[in-house]
């Protein structure tokens, strides 16, 4: 176990990772903050290719979802939307 603060991590932060995906425990210090790092493991399985299709559908299917980006018109829209619905009493 090894305790940092903040400003003695930042230049080391890719050696520290590497030691707790190697099992061991990192805690870093913010003033009174204290984080953790710790090995992660995703549940699901990562594609190594990150140029392949499946990759680039995804990201295109981000982007028609309602945390994309707005884009013209879409304020404008909305407000429609919302006017035309009756209010719930």
């Amino acid at each position: 176990m090894a305790t940092y603060i903040i400003s003695e991590a930042k230049p080391k932060l890719g050696a520290l990772v590497k030691q707790a995906s190697a099992g061991k425990t990192i805690y870093l210090l913010n003033g009174k903050d204290m984080v953790a790092l710790v090995p992660a493991r995703p549940t699901h399985d990562l594609t190594p290719n990150l140029d392949g299709p499946e990759v680039n559908r995804r990201l295109a299917a981000s982007e028609r979802t309602p945390s994309a980006p707005w884009t013209r018109g879409d304020a404008a829209r909305l407000a429609k939307q919302v006017l035309k619905t009756k209010p719930v009493q």
